[in-house]
């Protein structure tokens, strides 16, 4: 099966399985039916139903379940409201620790009063569509309210793109669009993760002396709960294991403790890569919208909207890997898209390890071009040994106004050296609209042809910062961003032929604040992106299968010339995919054999 059949029927066996579940809901919700007895007439079986009424309300709709949402040509062609539903009447208020397994249902909605830790080794289970609102005056006298996944605590929060998980504020209704301004920020604190990975350098005096470092959450006390440090992160497992976030909405957050010390919408504190973090959105913040703390965790999907200070801010040596960032910033608001700082402002010495974190397909909107803007709005603020290497993104609509506004800005000499070694990278990237399109210890960056960054107009659908449909962020026909000289060839990332975050595939809709609130346009069809595995494009072979004895054989036809890749994962969408078998193409069938498992397998081929 070729890249293009294979992200087709990856499509249409996520839009079956959502049809099937609706139906399923329908058939217990609306008919509740149990089986009576069972007929056999000639060797067919036929299940004779009994009707059992077990709902308390008239019609087919109750006050929380849309359940037309997803599926239907009503709301592909969008006559339905864009992913909102009523809350559950059932608050829950938090005010404790968490201090075993706990889980948090849909069905009801659950208030932080204050400071609420997770603690080791507990694991924390979010619903997916389960609402969480912080209070910004929390019972506790803490300043704000905010949840805490602690070292050797776990968050398994997976939503899905109709039913995410929402991070929000105590006043924030959701299934109403426009109760709150659409920049409304600071409305309680954020949401914070710490592991146990390797930090170059910690600001804490005691945990920069330690072995192995660690450094204590900015602006908060070294605190012990049941004596654990609970505001502790680093460590040296770089393979530590925070969780999973997946379709999780935070909103309407931020808050100082100090100058420079703040609650961002995510922290994400010496977080290893055994944690998955995809589909996020941090949605009018009053700081960062994600933050960087070290660690090595990898990430996909991420959205920062309209947040006040940085998109994506990396400090402490971040090791991760990235791909399909989407950042929008507020008119006229401040800072860079990235800040990303190698080591600890003012006390860097270039330790071990490096910040050589990599970015591929990222779309960062700035504040916007118009003229009266008088903020500085860099793209790319790099210093501080920060080593990155970006990739396949673009840079646009960032403040032109101010002559100081640079697209790339290697602001010292230490991240400027590491560019001469060749360990900070930019490549195949489109830097657009900038008075100043690189600080003058970055200008190689588009002087040498061979890095293939430029200047050109990316040709974006539309760019809106109203709530008008009209913020399409994908790419245009004949736009100079739908082809790339440069393709990941490592197996976390989705190998795309195109320059950002998005090209066909809005895959912002749905599940995101942008959606809910109407800042999107109305999506008709599903349009998945096609990877790209080779120069050549081979044909797209039938996939068949089979079971023989303990195996099952998956066979397809074969070009010669070509590699076929099979891969297997658990779930779809997938946060993963683990490679089953690899053939060389003959001319004829070829056959993969695997041994039958014990749970359920989706599985694809990659040609290349």
């Amino acid at each position: 099966m070729g890249p293009d059949a294979i992200a087709g029927d990856i499509g249409a066996v996520g839009a079956l399985q959502h049809a099937l579940q609706h139906l399923e809901v329908v058939a217990i919700q609306l008919l509740r039916r149990k089986p009576a007895r069972l007929f056999r007439d000639q060797g067919i079986v036929v299940d004779r139903f009994e009707r059992t009424p077990k709902i308390a309300f008239k019609g087919a709709f109750d006050e929380s379940t849309l359940w037309l949402k997803g599926w239907t040509t009503l709301d592909a062609l969008g006559f339905l409201p864009s992913g909102l539903r009523a809350e559950p009447t059932n608050e829950v208020t938090v005010v404790a620790d968490i201090t075993s397994n706990t889980t948090w249902y849909r069905t009801n909605v659950y208030l932080l009063d204050g400071y609420v830790h997770v603690l080791a080794p507990a694991t924390l289970t979010i619903e997916s569509g389960t609402v969480i609102k912080g209070l910004a005056n929390p019972s506790t006298g803490e300043a704000t309210s905010a949840l805490f996944i602690t070292a050797g605590a776990k968050i398994n929060a997976v939503g899905t793109p109709t039913q995410p998980i929402i991070f929000t504020a105590e006043i924030d209704d959701t299934s109403v669009p426009d109760d709150l301004g659409i920049y409304q920020r600071g409305l309680w604190g954020g949401v914070v993760l710490m592991g146990k990975a390797v930090l170059n350098t910690a600001s804490n005096a005691d945990g920069n002396a330690a072995n192995p470092k660690y450094d204590v959450f900015e602006g908060l006390p070294d605190n012990q709960i049941g004596g654990q440090f609970v505001y502790r992160f680093g460590g040296n497992d770089d393979a530590d294991n925070s969780g999973v976030l997946r379709y999780v909405s935070i909103r309407h957050g931020g808050f100082q403790f100090l100058q420079n010390k703040e609650l961002n919408g995510l922290s994400l504190g010496a977080v290893g890569s055994g944690t998955t973090i995809d589909h996020v959105e941090v949605y009018a913040f009053a700081d960062d919208g994600f933050e960087f703390f070290g660690g090595t965790v990898n990430t996909k999907y991420l959205v920062s909207a309209f947040n006040d200070d940085d998109a994506f801010d990396t400090d402490q040596g971040y090791r991760g890997k990235n791909q399909f960032w989407f950042a929008i910033q507020e008119n006229g608001k401040r800072d860079s898209g990235g800040e990303w700082n190698g080591e600890p402002s003012g006390i860097a010495v270039s330790n071990a390890p490096l910040a050589t974190f990599e970015v591929y397909n990222g779309t960062w909107i700035g504040a916007g071009s118009g003229a009266g803007l008088t903020t500085v709005n860099h793209g790319l603020t790099i210093r501080e040994y920060s080593s990155p290497r970006v990739y396949n993104s673009i840079l646009t609509d960032f403040n032109q106004s101010n002559a100081g506004t640079i697209g790339i800005n290697i602001s010292d000499a230490r991240s400027g050296a590491m560019l001469t070694a060749g360990l900070l990278d930019l490549r195949e990237n489109i830097v657009h609209g900038f008075n100043t399109v690189a600080s003058a210890n970055a200008t190689v960056l588009f002087t040498d042809a061979s890095r293939s960054n430029s200047t050109v107009n990316p040709l974006l659908v539309s760019i809106s910062r109203s709530t008008n449909q009209a913020l399409d962020p994908r790419l245009q026909p004949g736009s100079p961003a739908l082809n790339t000289g440069r393709l990941p060839n490592d197996a976390f990332y989705s190998r795309v032929g195109f320059k950002g975050a998005l090209n066909r595939d809005l895959w912002l809709k749905n599940w995101t604040t942008l959606d809910q609130l109407g800042f999107l346009p109305v999506v008709t069809e599903i349009t998945p992106e096609k990877v790209v595995a080779s120069a050549a494009t081979p044909d797209a072979p039938l996939l068949t299968i089979r079971q023989s004895g303990g195996n099952i054989e998956i066979s397809h036809p074969s070009q010669a010339g070509f590699s076929y890749q099979l891969e297997s994962a658990d779930r779809l969408p997938a946060a993963a995919w683990t490679n089953e078998s690899t053939l060389t193409g003959t001319g004829s069938v070829l056959t993969h054999t695997l041994p039958i498992g014990t749970s359920e397998k989706y599985f694809r081929v990659l040609v290349q």
